[in-house]
């Protein structure tokens, strides 16, 4: 028979990083993100995925509830999460130092191809703050992929907004309620303070 290993701290914190990223509905064994951490951690897909909906159950903005059975572990990481919203981003940013080299997809490639046979080409340096992909995938995940004000659902659209901006709070950076979904002309206009919300 097979020993039980219990759950780490880092475990289940990179648990809570997919959590957040995560639709509700696709906490179960054949979802490819819970494929890919249960393969890097060494767990089965149907652990993880158990593990999804024990966290759940902490989480009081779902109408729907998780799983009851928790840890401590599980409770002690949620509340390091509330008090400090970056661990799950360091357990983000584990995943991708772990991961494999991004492949170009065929339209980067053709579009690598183009520019490099153009005469002039021009090196631009783009700075993205650390963090940034990690909470756009929890904000769209939290607003399932819809704009707040206008429902539009083409990602293409979509930017997750600070509402505390990124640079007036480094403790507000990553809580999912610092964030708000919004299409890019509603964000453009939130940014520059020409629309606002109540509560």
């Amino acid at each position: 028979m097979a020993t039980r290993r219990n759950w780490t701290e880092d475990e289940v914190a990179d648990a809570l990083s997919l959590y957040l990223r995560l639709p509700f509905g696709k906490f179960h064994s054949s979802t490819p993100q819970i494929i890919r951490m249960a393969e890097r951690i060494g767990r089965t897909p149907s652990a993880v995925a158990m593990k999804l909906s024990n966290l759940a159950a902490l989480d009081d903005t779902l109408p729907q509830r998780g799983l009851a059975n928790l840890s401590a572990m599980d409770r002690q990481v949620w509340a390091r999460f509330r008090q400090d919203p970056s661990i799950v981003f360091n357990a983000y940013e584990a995943q991708i130092l772990q991961s494999p080299q991004h492949t170009p997809g065929f339209s980067e490639q053709r579009q690598a191809n183009w520019i490099a046979k153009q005469s002039e080409v021009a090196e631009r340096t783009v700075i993205q703050r650390r963090g940034q992909s990690f909470f756009r995938e929890m904000i769209l995940n939290n607003y399932r992929s819809r704009c707040a004000l206008t429902g539009i659902d083409d990602t293409r659209l979509l930017t997750a907004s600070h509402i505390v901006e990124w640079q007036e709070d480094d403790a507000q950076r990553f809580y999912p309620e610092n964030g708000i979904c919004l299409n890019a002309l509603h964000d453009r206009a939130f940014d520059r303070h020409l629309i606002s919300f109540d509560d």
